[in-house]
């Protein structure tokens, strides 16, 4: 099963060094730039993805619901700050759930949660490498360097992650 990605919107773009200069000009192109970006994205790597923008200075009394592009996108309500919405729909999402923001306090509430969190430096990155691939057939990533267990002949398990983070390292992988 695929994993869901839950997108703190503005977190994104103001840690996003193209995005943020297209929203320091137009706080809208800033998020259709977010959009499109993300669309091309979910087109190479189908991922179902949930982006969240926070909607408190807005005149709406409930969530707005919008689907574009195959994106989900959400503002919060009056009074319901994004991020007490990206916690409420990681929480009802589960186990497949992965969250980008580089809001340390969203990061401290799901820790005891069973989904994935990652910056939103790094979702921008796993994003210009996915784009770079698809279109020059090549990664942006180094190699990674398998580190083998020792060749001496010991006895017990070879050193090896929990299996908390194997598991969030198997949803990363994906991305």
């Amino acid at each position: 099963m695929a994993p869901t990605l839950i997108i703190d919107g503005y977190n994104l773009i103001r840690n996003s060094p193209v995005l943020a200069a297209i929203d320091r000009r137009d706080i809208e192109e800033g998020r259709e730039a977010l959009l499109s970006r993300l669309a091309e994205y979910k087109r190479i790597r189908h991922l179902s993805i949930v982006v969240v923008f926070d909607g408190t200075g807005s005149i709406h009394l409930s969530n707005t619901r919008e689907n574009r592009m195959g994106i989900q996108i959400l503002f919060s309500r009056q009074g319901q700050t994004a991020d007490d919405l990206i916690v409420s729909l990681a929480r009802q999402k589960g186990r497949e759930t992965v969250v980008i923001t580089s809001d340390r306090g969203i990061h401290d509430r799901l820790k005891s949660m069973d989904c994935v969190c990652i910056t939103s430096e790094t979702f921008d990155a796993k994003i210009d490498n996915a784009l770079y691939e698809f279109f020059k057939g090549e990664s942006l990533e180094g190699e990674e360097v398998s580190a083998s267990p020792p060749k001496a002949n010991k006895k017990g398990t070879p050193r090896k992650l929990p299996k908390k983070a194997r598991r969030q390292q198997a949803i990363l992988r994906r991305l």
